[in-house]
């Protein structure tokens, strides 16, 4: 009985690792958020789990990290910013509008899939910064493409 769990949990154990793949999460800021840090914490949606944590620090207009991913895998955002706008809201968590399915499959062209986020427009209920002029925008075009992944054996 426990030889049978063993090889059971080292199957499930190696199967997760076969669709492991490579993505990389894009967060955006639009420009009335220059003077803020924003931090997004990325979490599977499934099991509750944090995946990453990314911010994008004052004067910085977006930031990119990789992490492993799987097909079919259900992702959700939640932000914060600072400094505070208000009293008493330092800390707000903002959720994200709605949740991010990955693919189903990976291609042979996909060497890894990009998630990218423009702050606070994927967000409900975040404030408008009391100095922003009204014309805010996420400017995805000026990001550089994600550099090219090498292949894991097969």
């Amino acid at each position: 009985m426990i030889k049978h769990k063993s090889i059971l949990l080292g199957a499930v154990l190696f199967s997760t690792k076969i669709f492991a793949f490579p993505c990389f999460f894009t967060l955006v800021k639009d420009s009335c958020w220059t003077d803020y840090d924003v931090t997004v914490t990325v979490h599977d949606v499934i099991n509750e789990q944090t995946i990453l944590t990314v911010t994008v620090p004052k004067g910085k207009s977006w930031v990119r990290e990789a992490f492993t991913c799987q097909p079919n895998q259900k992702l959700k955002y939640t932000a914060i910013f600072s400094p505070a706008i208000w009293e008493n809201s330092e800390g707000k968590v903002y959720n994200a509008q709605h949740y991010w399915a990955l693919p189903e499959t990976i291609t042979a062209a996909q060497k890894a899939w990009d998630i990218p986020v423009c702050y606070p427009e994927a967000f409900a209920e975040v404030p408008f910064p009391p100095k922003a002029s009204g014309n805010c925008k996420c400017d995805l075009n000026s990001i550089p493409p994600i550099p090219p992944v090498a292949s894991s054996p097969k």
